[in-house]
């Protein structure tokens, strides 16, 4: 599990310091904290990679946090919660960046690659299948276009079930749902979540045929 988080009124406090730059020290306690949290949270994402290839991305999460402030969101999402979304989008596109420079090129007709083209996900493809398919190093150019196309909500959602988040309640408060009942709250999520898969998948088709 990764390292515990500091409370969300502390978080809020080391933002508001940091977005306003009323204290010094507020970026240094933050990354006190959010440092080995984040790698341990990356490090148990991603097995595979190196442990300093993990604290990299996150001292870049840090950084690109530092410089722009004020594009998290305090209302939607914990710090430490967006934070946690940052620091594995920083990952994947280091691996991306990584693995482009070993990979060599294939002929996506080939027999080889055919499985892994998009017509595999589909809106019943359990959420890890999503996230693996996503994770490799092929997708993430089509990955961060389709993001681009996204409204603000929409790419919220998205964030989460890249981070693998299954509760219901982060999603039902950035799709304002909270005064719905439980059952009604969980049905909405789904049909948002099969949505933005289902908008994936036909992105990812046309990417893929536009680049033949």
């Amino acid at each position: 599990m990764p390292v515990s988080e500091p409370s969300r009124p502390w978080q809020h406090q080391k933002h508001e310091q940091i977005l306003r730059k009323d204290s010094p020290i507020a970026f240094a306690q933050l990354s006190e904290l959010a440092l080995p949290h984040l790698v341990s949270f990356l490090q148990q994402e991603f097995p595979q990679v190196e442990g300093h290839d993990c604290e990299t991305a996150v001292i870049d999460c840090l950084l690109t946090y530092h410089a722009a402030p004020e594009k998290y969101d305090p209302e939607k999402l914990t710090l430490f919660a967006y934070l946690r979304m940052a620091s594995r989008h920083d990952l994947l596109n280091a691996l991306d960046r990584n693995n482009r420079r070993k990979r060599p090129l294939h002929s996506i007709d080939e027999p080889a690659i055919q499985p892994q083209l998009v017509s595999d996900v589909t809106p019943e493809s359990d959420l890890e299948e999503l996230a693996e398919w996503l994770g490799s190093s092929s997708r993430q150019e089509i990955l961060q276009r389709f993001e681009a196309t996204l409204n603000n909500m929409d790419r919220q959602l998205f964030l989460l079930m890249l981070n693998g988040v299954r509760e219901s309640e982060p999603y039902a408060e950035i799709l304002h749902l909270d005064t719905l009942p439980a059952a009604e709250q969980r049905r909405e999520v789904k049909r948002a979540k099969d949505r933005l898969t289902k908008s994936l998948s036909r992105f990812a088709k046309r990417q893929e045929v536009d680049s033949r």
